[in-house]
């Protein structure tokens, strides 16, 4: 163990010692050694100050950050596009609906969304979807994660408090929407695609819930399967698509699973990525 160490810092003090001596070596006639040459000159920069620069020296002549960096800038403010802050100041606005964070309630939705991606991801991996037995597998499992997984019992936390968080997020962000009139021409597609997402939010929330499988996921999946049923013509394809048949069984976790873990995230993150493109070419909308 010892020589190994030894290994990997000779080989980290090779690298640093390499990174340093081509820094050194290159091309002063070019602009951007403009900030090496301050770096090496100046004596009131600590430590970290100089680190820093000669990092994003290095890497800037190699990967041309600086030009990137200001092309992108270039065609931001090419679009025209009206910042959100710029509401209240244009309009002299007072009441809620323009509240400036009220402006954030999508990007706050998105960012419970990645959460739930990243909790779920981990859960996963110890879930099992059974719901057959007594008790059933997802039952035992879910069990398994709260008490004996390390950090189990937050991560699931995590997870739970995220889904109601962003289906919070997703419904005060329409009612930010259609109190602004931000749904009116052009913006009519946006507007559709963001009440689906909606819906596509619940019914994630929903079947997320009956994964446990214990009373309170029955109980739930009971009623959801009576709603299905009741339907008029398609009742029973819906129940068969949605829960494995037209009553509960130990394959109706199975089929929720399926859809919670594999269609809903296919569907609901292209209708994201549709979305903020859409947000991105047209902007967002002034107040009507």
């Amino acid at each position: 163990m010892s020589t190994l160490f030894w290994i990997l810092w000779f080989f980290i003090a090779f690298i640093v010692v390499l990174v340093a001596f081509t820094l050194r070596k290159e091309n002063d006639d070019v602009p951007r050694r403009e900030i090496l040459r301050a770096v090496e000159t100046s004596g009131k920069m600590g430590v970290a100050e100089k680190t820093f620069l000669w990092v994003f020296s290095f890497l800037d002549t190699r990967f041309r950050i600086q030009d990137y960096w200001n092309m992108s800038k270039g065609a931001y403010y090419n679009m025209h596009r009206q910042m959100p802050l710029t509401h209240a100041e244009k309009y002299k606005l007072r009441i809620i609906w323009y509240w400036y964070p009220l402006y954030c309630l999508g990007g706050i939705s998105f960012l419970a969304f990645i959460i739930l991606v990243l909790t779920g991801t981990v859960l996963g991996i110890y879930y099992v979807p059974g719901g057959a037995g007594d008790p059933s597998p997802a039952y035992t499992s879910m069990t398994y994660i709260m008490t004996q997984l390390p950090f189990g019992y937050i991560i699931r936390s995590v997870h739970h408090w995220a889904t109601h968080f962003m289906v919070a997020a997703v419904f005060l962000h329409m009612c930010r929407v259609y109190f602004t009139g931000a749904y009116r021409n052009p913006r009519e597609l946006n507007w559709l695609i963001g009440v689906a997402l909606m819906f596509l939010t619940i019914f994630f929330g929903y079947s997320g819930y009956l994964l446990p499988w214990d009373s309170l996921a029955f109980g739930a999946a009971t009623i959801g399967i009576n709603m299905a049923n009741a339907s008029p013509l398609i009742g029973k394809q819906i129940s068969t698509v949605m829960f494995g048949g037209t009553s509960l069984s130990g394959g109706t976790v199975t089929r929720m699973y399926f859809i919670h873990v594999f269609i809903l995230p296919v569907i609901v993150t292209s209708l994201i990525i549709i979305h903020l493109f859409i947000v991105w070419v047209q902007g967002i909308a002034e107040p009507h």
